[in-house]
């Protein structure tokens, strides 16, 4: 069995969580090769499966990155998760598709790419303190929190960001703050294990390249059936999935659902890098044709608007 473990140009020799799936997978006698994805000299119609792991720049390449999916497809490509999924995954609109199936995913207002000044956004909207982002975007990219107070020195910033970006607005969320935001992994629609991001002092993104910190916890049987009802709404033949949210109330608020690149954590946890090299022997061995995933039509619930 040939396996690729797609990364990028940064990461040649793959991050230290991949090489422990890495490690697992050559143990069972699987033959494991790091592959750049924007790289010619790849030849992907060799392997038993290319599997995406640490492709970290695809949200700043995006056209790039969608005609490397094509090619995979064009190359006939056993992809995990597979490419019709990924492409949905790659812009937070998705969102809007699960509130529309019954999540309760985190407010959120999305603004198509324009001219609007952020003092006519702020005065529109019913939050006064807010994170900005673009909708396709990852590790804390371009994300920043304002408020009306604030606004006057973040116009420039927000001028340049949605004359070149789709954005997503959502009210500034103390309860990362205060608690940390749960991540739960997931393979091949089973439950795997969890850590707590937890933000610096002064900070509210909690992502590691901005100084956050993982806390290794369980969180309560309710909080992971939420995140698992999540994922029963993906299509058959998923590998990875890592549901992202908070707490409030005692309920579970989604932020995100990763199926393209997340870290999965597999160092936080002795047995996760067997569970995911297992799911990932499986899948190679039962999957010999790419999926398809062709995302519902769905009408944007209310707190999902285009402004």
């Amino acid at each position: 069995m040939r396996i690729a473990l797609a990364t990028y140009r940064a990461l040649p020799q793959l991050s230290e969580d991949d090489r422990l799936a890495a490690q697992e997978l050559r143990a069972h006698g699987a033959v494991v090769e790091s592959a750049v994805w924007d790289s010619p000299l790849v030849d992907w119609s060799r392997y038993d499966a290319v599997i995406l792991r640490s492709t970290w720049d695809y949200h700043r390449r995006r056209e790039d990155f969608e005609k490397w999916l094509a090619h995979l497809d064009t190359a006939g490509a056993v992809v995990l998760n597979p490419t019709s999924l990924v492409r949905w995954n790659i812009d937070k609109h998705y969102l809007g598709d699960l509130a529309a199936l019954g999540v309760v995913v985190a407010d959120t207002m999305f603004l198509e790419r324009g001219d609007s000044t952020l003092g006519e956004l702020m005065a529109r909207l019913l939050w006064s303190d807010v994170v900005i982002k673009p909708t396709v975007s990852a590790s804390g990219y371009e994300t920043r929190r304002t408020s009306v107070d604030d606004a006057a020195g973040n116009a420039e910033w927000f001028r340049q960001l949605h004359a070149q970006h789709e954005l997503m607005i959502q009210p500034f969320f103390a309860e990362i703050v205060e608690n940390g935001e749960w991540s739960m992994v997931f393979f091949a629609g089973q439950y795997s294990h969890a850590v707590r991001k937890v933000a610096a002092p002064g900070e509210f993104k909690v992502q590691h390249e901005h100084g956050g910190a993982l806390v290794v916890e369980q969180p309560r049987g309710a909080i992971i059936e939420r995140a698992e009802a999540v994922t029963t709404l993906l299509p058959d033949g998923w590998l990875y999935a890592r549901v992202d949210g908070f707490e409030r109330d005692g309920a579970l608020i989604i932020t995100e659902v990763e199926l393209i690149e997340p870290s999965l954590f597999l160092g936080q946890h002795p047995s996760a890098p067997r569970r995911f090299a297992t799911a990932i022997r499986h899948a190679a061995a039962g999957r010999r044709t790419p999926l398809q995933f062709t995302p519902r039509s769905v009408t944007p619930p209310p707190g999902t608007i285009g402004l």
